[in-house]
């Protein structure tokens, strides 16, 4: 006998394991989030996890689709089974049972062919669209924010080379990833395998703006150029950054170096999400994109795992291990402006840490 559930009013549930505050997980869960680069699909089936939720990530012909990984018969995991021969469906490794795009159950080998899946067997699916090669998903039947807006990631011609990173996964909180990712006093003691410059750490006063997807700063830095031009020896180079932070945890960095000839600037732009997989743990989804003449994408590459080795040491032994939403409980100085403008923002435009006092 057919259990007639209603299962997509259970696809915004809290999971009772999880070590997010609920009220915060409700918050989080109504983003947009990475759970695949797009070119993980091409073998089928993915398992996933975002917000403690178990998550299976695939493609169909009609388009890209997320599922909670259990099948609504016996539970068994989907992320373990393939996509039929049409392409159309998932079929669970257990009985078989086949699930479209949309989760609905549409073959049970075990029954007769007479008798159809009712409409009630359904998978719990998640709204998922597909954008700059990266499968993203929403716990929650409408979003909070839009996707971020990276035009030069749709459309980079063939000037730009577009690098993806590996994905890698850092034992700490999204929040403290995305903080680490846009401070600039860092820089200086952080990166001495990579750019750092230890001999010029003062960060310049600088302007920040709130957008209407987040921040917004830039600023000049004077790097240590190194990695790329080995047989130059290390030198010194003038760099502006400019950062677009969108909330909660992705950001737009571009990089603009002036020519050799002084006559004009390259640039690169570093994409980076972070990705909740729990409270504690975070997926980490980077894009690179550049117009510098010689660059190679196992250069890039290379120097990137470099650069976040050395970040997500420091990072992962952040204490405590959230990102503290009431200011009064780490000290601030002048270059933390970003930082003290974001943790402002999580409470004050979605709630999230309430009812923590933050002034």
């Amino acid at each position: 006998m057919y259990e007639a559930t209603d299962r997509m009013t259970a696809a915004a549930e809290f999971p009772r394991a999880s070590g997010i505050r609920e009220a915060d997980w409700h918050i989080l869960a109504g983003f947009w989030h990475p759970v695949a680069f797009s070119s993980e699909l091409e073998d089928g089936p993915v398992a996933a996890k975002l917000l403690d939720v178990e998550l299976v990530v695939y493609r169909t012909n009609g388009g890209v689709a997320v599922a909670r990984d259990l099948c609504v018969h016996r539970g068994a995991r989907l992320s373990r089974g393939w996509m039929d021969d049409s392409g159309d469906c998932i079929v669970c490794p257990y009985h078989g049972l086949h699930y479209d795009q949309a989760g609905q159950c549409v073959v049970i080998p075990a029954n007769p062919p007479d008798r159809p899946p009712p409409p009630t067997m359904r998978l719990v699916s998640y709204r998922a669209t597909e954008r700059y090669g990266i499968v993203w998903t929403c716990l929650k039947p409408e979003a909070l924010r839009p996707l971020p807006e990276w035009p030069l990631l749709e459309d980079p011609g063939d000037d730009w080379l577009v690098i993806q990173i590996p994905k890698g996964r850092w034992a700490a909180a999204a929040s403290r990833h995305c903080e680490n990712f846009n401070d600039i006093a860092h820089l200086s003691w952080v990166h001495m395998k990579t750019f750092g410059n230890r001999a010029r750490p003062m960060v310049p006063d600088y302007t920040l703006e709130q957008t209407d997807y987040g921040l917004y700063m830039e600023l000049p830095y004077v790097e240590v150029e190194r990695g790329f031009n080995d047989d130059l020896g290390e030198r010194e180079r003038v760099v502006r950054y400019c950062h677009r932070l969108t909330y909660p945890f992705a950001t737009d960095l571009r990089v603009d170096y002036a020519t050799d000839d002084g006559d004009g600037f390259v640039t690169s732009h570093f994409y980076d999400i972070g990705s909740p997989v729990g409270a504690r743990e975070t997926d980490i989804y980077q894009i690179t994109v550049t117009n510098i003449p010689g660059a190679t994408a196992e250069d890039y590459v290379d120097y990137q795992l470099v650069t976040n080795s050395e970040d997500v040491e420091v990072v992962e032994s952040q204490r405590p291990e959230d990102v503290p939403l009431n200011l009064r409980a780490e000290i601030h100085i002048p270059a933390d402006k970003l930082s003290i403008r974001y943790r402002r923002d999580l409470v004050e435009l979605f709630g999230l840490g309430s009812p923590e006092m933050i002034a």
